[in-house]
């Protein structure tokens, strides 16, 4: 008895696959990303980065008001400068002005 295979199919018959080539929609030039940011935004990041920079500064000046404060308090602190005075002065007269 003889066994006779019949083709499966031959490798002539394989179908190659189509090269295709970029479609019209992908040969459009792509738009870059932007993004616009309101004045209220760029306020608001302003004065982020001003308070970052403030807490990140040192703490001198407050150390110096409180040593000229018990100065003044034991009266020990000589004003040397009239133009720090006037200018003290000034202020003061200001801030009494507004109220």
């Amino acid at each position: 008895m003889d066994m006779v295979i019949d083709k499966i199919g031959t490798i002539n018959n394989i179908v190659e696959p189509k090269k295709s080539s970029p479609s019209a929609s992908a040969k459009v030039a792509k738009k870059n990303d932007s993004i616009l940011i309101s004045s209220e935004g760029k306020k608001a990041a302003e004065v982020s980065k001003i308070s970052h920079v403030v807490k990140a500064s040192s703490d001198i000046r407050t150390e110096r008001v409180t040593e000229i404060k018990q100065q003044i308090a034991q009266g020990a602190y000589n004003f040397d400068k009239p133009e720090i005075l006037e200018m003290v002065a000034d202020r003061i007269a200001s801030f009494l002005a507004r109220k």
